[in-house]
Parts: structure tokens; sequence; C-alpha cells
């Protein structure tokens, strides 16, 4: 009978990855995290009220790894908040724009004229292209960046 204690598994720990703001973490557990809550989201739409809520509580596990993803690169977790002013700006502006747009043409519009309807949608539509550019480029930012090497302040490097 050996003595030998054999070293503990370096597994994933599923719930620091999507639980916890604490640490750091890798590109591919992040990756991982990250299509777990988009494939249970996927599922969630099909579930009427429930649904909203599973979609709800996913946020919680997404911002979990995104802010540990950024400390892996060394930035604070704060920076999450990003996508979501995009989002928040411009929805205000897309609706603002729709608004104003359907004020202005309200003639037209009860006419069914399909120029005054891509007048009213345009604009709207173009501000959530560039807000959804702003959240693919921040995911691609995260996902795909090198972290520290060696061990910052959010912890020890978790290739080692």
């Amino acid at each position: 009978m050996s003595t030998e204690t054999s070293a503990p598994s370096q597994g994933l720990d599923w719930q620091k990855l999507l639980f916890s703001f604490e640490g750091r973490t890798r590109r591919s557990h992040f990756w991982i995290g990250w299509l777990i809550c988009v494939g249970a989201g996927w599922v969630a739409n099909f579930i009427p009220f429930v649904g909203q809520l599973i979609s709800l509580a996913l946020i919680w596990p997404n911002l979990a790894i995104a802010v540990k993803r950024l400390h892996d690169m060394g930035k604070s977790g704060w920076l999450v908040v990003i996508p979501w002013v995009a989002c928040i700006i411009g929805g205000i502006a897309a609706v603002s724009m729709m608004g104003v747009s359907a004020l202005s043409n309200a003639a037209a519009l009860e006419d069914g004229d399909p120029a005054a309807i891509m007048a009213l949608l345009g604009p709207a539509m173009g501000v959530v292209g560039v807000v959804l550019l702003v959240c693919l480029g921040f995911l691609l930012w995260i996902g795909l960046a090198e972290g520290q090497p060696g061990e910052n302040r959010y912890g020890p490097n978790p290739k080692s």
C-alpha cells in the first residue's frame, strides 16, 4: 500500500465558473460557460413565463464568467458594464428615433406607405446594428485576448 497522495484533479469547478466573481478564468473555460448560458437561454425561450425567469437568472452566470475573464486580463470587472450601457443607451435612442419618425410621418404611416415605414425603422435599425457590433466586439475581446502571465492582483494564473 502506497503512502503517497496524488495531486488533486485540476478539473473545471462549475460552481466557481458560473457563480463566483472572484479570481480568474481561462479563455476555454469562458467559452464553455458562455455556450452553456447561451444554450440554456435558447431552451428557456421555448418555456412560457418560466423561460423569462430562467433568462433573468442567467444574467448572474454571464456576468460572473465575464468578470473573471476580465480579471485574467488584469482589467477591472466593472468593464463588464460597457455592453449593458451600450444596450440601454442604444435602446433609448432607437425608440426615440422611431417615435420622432412616427410623429413626423403619421399621415404616410396611416396610408401604409412603405417609404414611411422604412423611414420609421431605418435609423433605429442602424442604432441596433451599432449596439450589436459593440456587444460582439466586447465578447470577442474578452473571449480571445490573452490573459496576463503569472499572478496578478486577482489571483494566480489559471493555466498553472
